[in-house]
């Protein structure tokens, strides 16, 4: 599904880009350890690739996350 890949794109940017702004890493970061931990229990992918694992293999989860990073501003 190219649609999870450019989703996952576009939000692994954005926190790549508001990294160093600590209240968006702060409220990404809290959103990641919610949703990626369920693709990546270990945290050893790059948030890109726990994206698209998210995606792929928890769809709802996922929907939920982009949802939720909408909602905050973050994407």
């Amino acid at each position: 599904m190219p649609e999870i890949e450019d989703i996952a794109f576009k939000i692994s940017a954005t926190f790549e880009d508001n990294y160093f702004v600590i209240p968006k890493r702060n409220a990404f970061n809290a959103v990641f350890d919610k949703y990626l931990s369920l693709a990546d229990p270990t945290a050893s992918m790059e948030p890109y690739e726990a994206i698209v694992a998210l995606g792929y293999r928890f769809r709802p989860e996922f929907d939920e996350m982009v949802k939720q990073l909408k909602e905050l501003g973050l994407i």
